[in-house]
């Protein structure tokens, strides 16, 4: 199987193809989704998705710009997936740095665990064809190249790779790719321990992204609360800790994206009591009715739980507050916008969701506990406040699901094409509108300044200060629609647009106002990521350039195996261009020779000499003088393709315009003996 794996290679004549056009079939929300494609097979698939679209000259990379990646039929969530990462320098580094682990033995992990084996293996293989793809990613000059390769490695808790056209949510397959990616840097060279082994630490305690999984397994869903939760310790008494330091033997996957929580459950009737649990979280899901980030992120860290059953199995409300004590250095944000409407099922809830470009994390951490309770009292009047006018803003907001200001808009509409002669109702209708428009930012600048003060409160907590990095976008329904991905560059300081094979700079108005939403379009963010400001430099990113601070860690095969393919796309590229130009001299030659033959029979019927054109001159002389036409007409059409910058002496050598374009020549030339 190790043989196998290596004569494996990176196909990247193939992979580094064009956008297909299956582009637009898009990606879906909903897990499980059934698509046509399915039926396909995959081969039959692979050939659809290399017929290229795009010419060379298309397909080549502009200086300085980030390159784009390909999309594989409905796998857009794995494009913004890759992009996003390939923005983590340490991630990255991680990554370009991993060396294959050329004495571990396959075939005696296949006798033990078959399983185990496929899936350790495909973990292996996912980690290198990503090195692979972030060393083209950085050194390419093709605008963009193939993810394939990566898909393919992608496997579930048995070794079972997904099948390209299956359709998932971006959330559950990046559980699925960061497992895969952690359990495949375990076996990085000289690094090599058992499996098992290599998935607990010291204590006993299996790795956060281990736990994570299993516990998912054993449920087989998501929880969707204010973090996903996971393993579940007995209860015990409230001990405030400060906040976790790393341990030595942590994985690099697990310090970057898994963080850990402490719940507290306190029952009404044992104030001085609360079960207490630790738990794991890769991200942390925000309800889009809350508005905003830290609206959100508050209201699911603090509830209450009604039909709790406690120990001595009394239902009743309880409390629950959650605390982190261990931070990531990526926070990643899901927001909640799919809901169940009992009359139109799934639903993609559109509103209006705010963040902050800088975030910070203290006032969440269980070592500020006690500082947080201390400004309870008066948080909460502000948060009674707070609620108040989301309820008044939610009736103009919400009506049926649809907003006050969209059904006056359409009532508009509607009145000026059935009655456009009724100017009263159209008035009335955009006095109402403006009325409720006002109120509207009434009740905003009153939310906004109450949110402000809330921000007061916690001024003094600021010391674990992340920035946005990267807005995972969603456009369309609940169960379809696309994904791309706006990922901010520090060290250029500019916004990027992912979208599959197109990337091009946008303005930051233009990303916030697509990732906020407005209630009304399909467009809007689904997840955020934030990165920790003390543990990434501006200068540790790549500035898209060949040289970039990402290349020092490509190693040097990958480095000779990027350079050579741009040498062979740089030799498609001119053999492209001799073809266009061949193209347009058989044009413009065929025009000339048509033009030279008139006028040679019009002097000749004259019995005078064009001394003012050479070719009609020469044409008009003896018939041995026909191939010395030829030529010059010929010399005439190079000249005028390139613009006068070559003539027939630079081709001499050159086969490919020969073929492309004397051929064809020829063809003309005999066609219009005939048809004289």
């Amino acid at each position: 199987m190790l043989q196998q794996y290596l004569n494996m290679g990176f196909t990247y004549i193939t992979d580094l193809q064009v956008e297909s056009k299956h582009r637009d079939l898009g990606c879906a929300f909903k897990e499980n989704v059934q698509s046509p494609i399915k039926e396909q097979s995959q081969s039959q698939i692979l050939r659809e998705l290399s017929f290229d679209v795009l010419t060379p000259d298309q397909r080549l990379r502009q200086k300085g710009k980030p390159v784009g990646l390909k999309n594989l039929a409905n796998v857009c969530y794995l494009n913004s997936l890759i992009q996003t990462y390939f923005h983590n320098p340490i991630f990255v580094k991680e990554i370009l740095s991993f060396k294959y682990p050329v004495q571990l033995n396959f075939e005696d992990l296949l006798n033990k665990n078959e399983a185990k084996a496929k899936r350790i293996k495909s973990s292996i293989d996912l980690v290198v064809h990503l090195q692979r793809l972030f060393a083209y990613l950085v050194h390419t000059d093709r605008k963009y190249v193939d993810p394939y390769r990566v898909f393919l490695n992608v496997v579930d808790e048995f070794g079972n790779r997904f099948q390209l056209g299956d359709q998932k949510d971006w959330a559950e397959f990046n559980l699925q790719f960061i497992t895969c990616i952690d359990e495949g840097l375990k076996y990085h060279e000289n690094k090599i321990m058992d499996a098992e082994i290599q998935n607990k630490d010291e204590s006993g305690d299996m790795h956060e992204s281990d736990q994570y999984q299993n516990e998912k397994n054993k449920s087989g869903t998501t929880l969707t609360r204010s973090m996903i939760l996971l393993d579940e310790n007995k209860a015990k008494l409230i001990e405030q800790q400060p906040l976790q330091s790393q341990p030595q033997n942590q994985t690099i996957i697990n310090r970057l994206f898994f963080g850990k929580t402490k719940e507290y459950i306190t029952h009404p009737n044992q104030r001085n009591q609360s079960e207490e649990q630790e738990q794991i979280f890769l991200q942390i899901i925000l309800n889009v009715k809350n508005r905003s980030l830290y609206q959100a992120w508050e209201a699911n860290n603090s509830f209450l739980i009604e039909g709790y059953r406690n120990g001595s199995e009394v239902i009743e409300v309880a409390e629950k507050t959650i605390w982190i004590t261990q931070i990531p250095d990526s926070l990643l944000f899901q927001i909640q916008r799919v809901g169940y409407d009992p009359e139109r099922g799934l639903i993609k809830m559109n509103d209006e969701f705010r963040f902050e470009k800088e975030i910070y994390a203290d006032r969440f951490l269980l070592e500020n506990r006690q500082k947080v309770i201390e400004t309870q009292q008066q948080l909460n009047e502000l948060k009674i406040e707070q609620a108040k006018l989301l309820f008044q803003m939610d009736k103009y907001q919400n009506l049926g699901g649809i907003s006050m200001l969209t059904i006056l808009n359409t009532a508009t509409k509607y009145v000026k094409e059935v009655k456009p002669d009724d100017e009263i109702m159209q008035q009335r209708i955009e006095q109402c509108r403006l009325s409720i428009q006002m109120i509207l930012q009434k009740f905003q600048f009153q939310l906004d300044e109450i949110n402000q003060k809330i921000e007061d409160l916690y001024a003094i907590m600021k010391k674990y200060k992340y920035f946005l990095q990267s807005i995972l976008i969603h456009e369309g329904a609940a169960e379809s629609g696309h994904y791309y991905t706006y990922i901010y560059n520090p060290f250029l300081k500019h916004w990027f647009k992912f979208n599959d094979i197109n990337v091009t700079q946008v303005s930051e108005e233009k990303v916030l106002r697509d990732a906020y939403g407005d209630g009304k379009s399909k467009t809007n963010a689904y997840c955020l990521i934030y990165q920790r400001s003390d543990h990434f430099e501006p200068q540790s990113y790549s500035d898209y350039t060949n040289n970039s601070v990402y290349a020092q860690y490509i190693q040097q095969n990958l480095y000779e195996e990027v350079t050579n393919d741009n040498k062979k796309f740089s030799i498609e590229q001119k053999e492209y261009e001799l073809v266009e130009l061949g193209d347009l001299v058989v044009e413009i030659y065929n025009v000339q020779f048509q033009q030279v033959n008139e006028m040679a029979r019009k002097f000749k019927n004259r019995n005078g000499n064009p001394l003012n054109n050479f070719p009609t001159y020469l044409r008009t002389l003896l018939d041995q003088m026909n191939d010395l036409v030829k030529w010059s007409i010929l010399d005439y059409a190079i000249r005028e393709a390139s613009q006068g910058k070559r003539n027939l002496r630079d081709y001499q050598e050159q086969l490919i315009f020969q073929q492309r374009c004397i051929s064809i020549i020829l063809i003309l030339e005999s066609n219009t003996i005939l048809n004289n």
